[in-house]
């Protein structure tokens, strides 16, 4: 089993609707929750025009093999109403998931990189993992110094109601 790091988000339609039922597919197809950060209300990031997002950090307990792990995210994102293939770049998305960290690997592959290649320059992703591991480490430096160094103006817990 590995602990593993995933990113949520989602700016189209029923967003927490669309984060519920990511965590619900992630704990039936890719292993157990251990932890779930808050919901984050969050800017675009990126150069297309759109809504802000809601995003999330979950780790969970995985026996699938990172590529693997990968098919089930693009699976589940699919099923939220996701179209890889027809969608903008940094664009608007019911369901985004990708592998953030996986335990202790370093994965270099064609489309997959672990630890993510921009995780030290995304507030949405930093701020959330702080909150669920403040003591992981990434390439070497604690998520909390990484935290330190970036403009997190942009990321607010959300607030229902």
């Amino acid at each position: 089993m590995a602990d593993v790091y995933i990113g949520l988000g989602s700016n189209l339609g029923d967003r927490i609707a669309h984060l519920a039922a990511a965590r619900d597919a992630l704990a039936a197809q890719a292993g157990p929750l251990l932890a779930q950060s808050s919901l984050y209300d969050t800017d675009p990031w990126g150069p297309v025009p759109q809504d802000n997002y809601l995003n999330q950090v979950v780790s969970v307990a995985s026996e699938l093999p990172p590529r693997e792990l990968l098919a089930r995210l693009h699976k589940i994102e699919r099923a939220e109403g996701r179209d890889r293939a027809h969608e903008v770049r940094y664009g608007p998305r019911s369901l985004d998931l990708d592998i953030l960290l996986y335990a202790d690997r370093v994965v270099d592959e064609d489309g997959l990189t672990i630890p993510h290649p921009r995780i030290g320059e995304r507030a949405f992703v930093l701020v959330p993992l702080a909150e669920i591991a403040p003591d992981i480490m990434i390439n070497g430096t604690p998520v909390t110094t990484l935290v330190r160094r970036i403009d997190t103006a942009g990321v607010r817990r959300y607030q229902s109601g």
